[in-house]
């Protein structure tokens, strides 16, 4: 395995941005060779691998988000007892002093659905510069860092569009400007420019020749030439499409992504890029937790979750396992958690796009373009989902609503974890059909704007 701790010193001057501390950025530097202005200014290829496999390392760091989001889902309660924030203000508890989520004066969360993706989007601005100033790269070779950088850049940046919602997000960074980290834009624009960025690197990616002129992990085999990566980011721009609600473009992207609409096996849905780790001096699996531990800190499956399954699906004991006896916490009395999450060994990769979600993709977009063939181009599409994992045929009515329910129940199953469930909902407007008998809770939008955000705005028009 190609391990990523060794350059875990150069990920991390992908610092945030968006940090509180915007004020006083600090300088960048590398302790252990390279000055910066050395690696911005004539990269050698060894400088550029270096940066390309720390963007791997910061990558991978936004996983909490699906955490975050889950727990607003209420499909997975995140047990952690040493920080009452993950009861009080996650699910917005009644019966403690909770901040409102809404609040702009107010920022909660996992740092990771926010400060963590900006740390990997600044680090593709520092790879970006130090592409576009070095001579040590043909044309070609620059094209292909450059279009994986900006395809990692698109789907970090959605991590913080989600989170903000209607509050729009800062997208476009000069990293030699650090105290001009740009304007914010509103939501909309902010999609449609995140979708440009993908684009434009889509088409950079088809000027970058047969292969990389640095090696990926091994998390990226089947998905390591510039070709292949092209199938990556067409279908983040499929997930992005969505979002948009542009059914044609996210068919289109479909078209030139890694969907298999054939899948005939669970390793079959498995299929796409992951995220790695090696233990030791790297680090563990983030949603790894030994078996039947203790509720300080653990994710649980939500016991309606369990119970609403479909009988015989097979996707309860792929995603958690049975614990000896249930986990439980004093502020949640009525979440009696038998089963823990489950999907993956200590070292195991994360797919963070794969092809059970890309057939998903495809029939909600077939759903929501409504006609009778395409609705029934839907039905064979989430059949492949059922019947791969244990259930029977649709059996339900072939209409746009009938399927809509459908595609997002599959969703809800499918994605458990994944940090969709809190979005889709908000997607179709049914927030409020999101089951928080449990705890008792309120199911947020959206959540504040940083505090340093607000700061950093007034500070720069002179307020």
């Amino acid at each position: 395995m190609k391990k990523l701790s060794k350059y875990l010193v150069i990920a991390g001057l992908g610092l945030s941005l968006a940090s509180c501390n915007l004020l006083d950025p600090g300088a960048v530097t590398d302790p252990n060779s390279p000055s910066e202005n050395a690696v911005l200014v004539n990269a050698t290829k060894s400088d550029i691998q270096n940066l390309v496999t720390g963007l791997e390392a910061e990558h991978r760091n936004y996983n909490g988000a699906w955490t975050l989001f889950g727990a607003f889902g209420r499909d997975l309660y995140f047990f952690g007892t040493s920080d009452p924030n993950f009861f009080t203000q996650w699910l917005q508890l009644p019966t403690k002093t909770s901040p409102d989520a809404e609040n702009h004066t107010t920022f909660f969360g996992d740092g990771s659905a926010y400060e963590s993706a900006y740390g990997a989007i600044r680090q593709t601005a520092f790879l970006n510069e130090a592409v576009n100033n070095t001579a040590a790269l043909t044309e070609a070779e620059k094209n292909g860092a450059i279009g994986f950088s900006n395809t990692i850049k698109a789907y970090q940046l959605i991590w913080p569009w989600l989170h903000q919602g209607t509050n729009g997000i800062r997208v476009d960074f000069d990293y030699t400007d650090p105290l001009n980290p740009g304007a914010f834009l509103s939501q909309a624009d902010a999609l449609a420019r995140i979708r440009t960025i993908l684009n434009d690197a889509n088409t950079t990616l088809g000027s970058a020749g047969s292969s990389f002129v640095f090696e990926l992990s091994n998390g990226f085999d089947g998905f390591n030439t510039p070709s292949d990566m092209q199938k990556v980011n067409r279908a983040i721009a499929a997930r992005f499409a969505l979002y948009a609600e542009d059914w044609d473009g996210a068919l289109t992207a479909l078209n030139g992504s890694f969907l298999n609409l054939n899948a005939a096996s669970v390793a079959d849905l498995k299929v796409g890029p992951q995220h790695v780790y090696a233990g030791g001096d790297d680090r563990n699996n983030p949603f790894y937790y030994v078996p039947n531990g203790s509720a300080d800190r653990i994710i649980v499956g939500s016991p309606l979750w369990v119970s609403q399954a479909e009988a015989g699906d097979g996707r309860v004991d792929d995603k958690l396992d049975l614990r000896d006896a249930p986990a439980e916490v004093a502020d949640l009395p009525l979440v009696s958690a038998d089963w823990q999450e489950g999907r993956y060994g200590q070292i195991d990769p994360v797919p963070f796009i794969r092809n059970e979600e890309l057939i998903l993709i495809y029939a909600e977009a077939k759903i929501n373009k409504g006609s009778a063939g395409e609705l029934a181009e839907a039905v064979i599409a989430l059949n492949t989902i059922r019947t791969t994992w244990g259930l029977p045929v649709y059996s339900g009515a072939v209409t746009k609503a009938a399927l809509l329910n459908e595609m997002l129940n599959q969703r809800r199953y499918s994605l458990w974890g994944e940090g969709h469930r809190w979005v889709d909902m908000r997607r179709y407007g049914r927030l409020n059909q999101i089951d928080t008998s449990l705890d008792g809770g309120r199911v947020v939008t959206q959540i504040a704007r940083p505090q340093g955000e607000s700061d950093w705005e007034a500070y720069a028009n002179g307020n």
